[in-house]
């Protein structure tokens, strides 16, 4: 949503397709592989940014960077993405919502110990991540033209 896209026939995208085809070597179509995306997080729980500072702090700074700035390699690639900050994903984004953030960290992090957090952990601190500084996506103003907007989406 920040970015443009590549160009079909480019070297980048080939090599998106190929570590892609890599990444599916021995795994049957349409199986979910363990580890992948989201499960499920209790939405009733009420989310708490200060814990959620604190569970920063502890449990995911060491990756994303006490700032949230995201650890990059030397040819400037992250090896860990920023969760905030001019790099960072934008307000309009899935991510940007406390309880879509929250389910992702849930269940995946911190890195190779998905479900260590409980759940009120991974809804703190993902309502402090997400209101973060971040880019303004224009179009998130059309995203909801039935006012059906979801309780955790940005404003």
């Amino acid at each position: 949503m920040n970015g443009k896209g590549l160009p079909y026939d480019s070297e980048e995208m080939n090599n998106i397709l190929a570590y892609m085809q890599w990444l599916s070597i021995g795994v049957p179509t349409g199986v979910s592989v363990k580890g992948r995306g989201f499960g499920p997080l209790d939405q009733k729980l009420k989310p708490d940014a200060n814990h959620g500072k604190q569970v920063f702090s502890e449990k995911c700074a060491s990756c994303h960077g006490a700032g949230g700035e995201g650890v990059k390699l030397p040819t400037d690639a992250y090896i860990f993405p920023p969760l905030w900050g001019s790099n960072s994903f934008n307000d309009g984004a899935g991510m940007a919502r406390t309880y879509t953030a929250a389910a992702f960290v849930k269940h995946n992090m911190p890195l190779n110990q998905g479900g260590t957090l409980t759940d009120q952990e991974a809804v703190d601190v993902a309502e402090y991540f997400t209101h973060q500084p971040r880019p303004v996506y224009p179009g998130k103003l059309r995203d909801w033209p039935k006012g059906d907007k979801p309780k955790d989406a940005r404003s």
